[in-house]
């Protein structure tokens, strides 16, 4: 179990960079879109560049869908936890585990969801990049792949450590770059 832990906190660690890589991309595009469109307009230059506003939104998706992946893996996403931090030890634990096993079996019917997406975007193209849109579809089963398994991997890292599941995200590890 432990293999299969760090094996996903490995994966993790790629997915925050790419999550981070986009994002460095999307602030590229959004600036030179306000580059273009006020600066080089007032100086009378008149240009357009549509790609980056679609460019920034098929990346921002993506983005979304894959840091959301990463933030179940430490109970980082958005809950209401006073309910079940309130609640006993012995009731609050199990309904914890019951509610992420109800998250995955939802990630599970988003993933396919998604898979229906991805049919229905081989046949539309995006209008001014021209690339088929089964590739920006693609992020949402990829993202709930990697939501489930992050879920399986925070269920077992709190079993096998003994921690309570309840206080998951404030035992979550915090990098912090020199």
């Amino acid at each position: 179990m432990r293999r299969f832990i760090s094996l996903v906190d490995w994966l993790n660690k790629g997915v925050i960079a790419l999550t981070g890589g986009l994002l460095a991309i999307v602030a590229i595009c959004v600036m030179f879109q306000v580059l273009v469109r006020f600066v080089l307009t007032a100086a009378g230059i008149n240009i357009s560049a549509p790609w980056t506003e679609e460019l920034a939104r098929y990346i921002l998706i993506w983005m979304v869908f894959l840091g959301a992946a990463a933030g179940v893996r430490h109970a980082r996403m958005i809950a209401l936890e006073f309910g079940i931090q309130r609640l006993p030890a012995r009731a609050g634990i199990p309904l914890r585990y019951c509610v992420i096993l109800l998250c995955m079996g939802f990630f599970g019917l988003l993933f396919w969801v998604g898979l229906d997406f991805i049919e229905l975007g081989k046949t539309e193209t995006s209008p001014v990049l021209g690339i088929g849109k089964e590739k920006v579809y693609w992020a949402m089963p990829v993202a709930m792949v990697l939501m489930i398994i992050n879920s399986l991997a925070l269920m077992a890292e709190t079993v096998i450590e003994g921690r309570d599941i309840r206080y998951a995200a404030d035992y979550a590890p915090v990098e912090h770059t020199p």
